[in-house]
């Protein structure tokens, strides 16, 4: 009487167990199907659901970024990178590589540039001390005194993104703004990658 009673507990116990390893494996392999999505690279270079890559932004050695003579060196420097690219690309990009060197650089975008019904994006700059200056990657196109302009129409906008996700998501779409699928693009972004691994070995 004991002994069939303790085998009608363990062939309920062995169902429980067989149960939950079927639950168990069920859970497994449908987790498996579920991230059966785009892994991200080595580079770093694999596209986000967004399409901006994933570590978009990443901290290399600093600038100093409080110096305005610092900042106009780093934003010409950079310019002949751009040559290929058309203005919201450029803005995109410089916006990139300011921000990874540590300045507090955002998007400023107008749908009424110069009060002419021309939509433009350009970058506001603040150091610590809550000083600002304007760059403009498109200056030469858009016929400003200087890639960091003090003309009055930089002070003039009607929106400011803090980064590429803000300002794509609220003027027209990530397409727009992807350097990073241009041939040169692509290129920029992986060296700096190959530099940022160099800076942490």
């Amino acid at each position: 009487m004991r002994i069939a009673k303790v085998m009608r507990i363990t062939y309920k116990a062995w169902l429980i167990i067989i149960a939950v390893i079927l639950i168990a494996g069920s859970i497994f392999f449908s987790g498996e199907r579920g991230s059966s999505g785009p892994k991200s690279s080595a580079s770093g270079f694999s596209d986000s659901r967004a399409g901006i890559p994933e570590n978009y932004y990443f901290s290399m050695n600093s600038a100093d970024i409080d110096s305005p003579i610092e900042l106009v060196r780093f934003a010409t420097s950079i310019k002949p990178d751009t040559s290929s690219l058309n203005i919201p690309m450029r803005a995109a990009y410089y916006q990139w590589y300011l921000k990874n060197r540590g300045f507090n650089v955002s998007f400023v975008h107008s749908n009424n540039f110069r009060n002419q019904g021309i939509e433009h994006v350009w970058l506001l700059v603040k150091n610590q001390q809550g000083e600002s200056m304007y760059v403009d990657p498109s200056s030469d196109r858009m016929k400003a005194d200087c890639i960091c302009p003090t003309m009055p129409e930089y002070k003039s906008y009607q929106e400011n993104y803090k980064d590429i996700g803000e300002l794509s998501s609220s003027t027209g779409g990530v397409d727009r703004y992807a350097w990073w699928h241009t041939a040169d693009g692509k290129k920029l972004y992986e060296n700096s990658i190959m530099l940022l691994k160099k800076e942490l070995l």
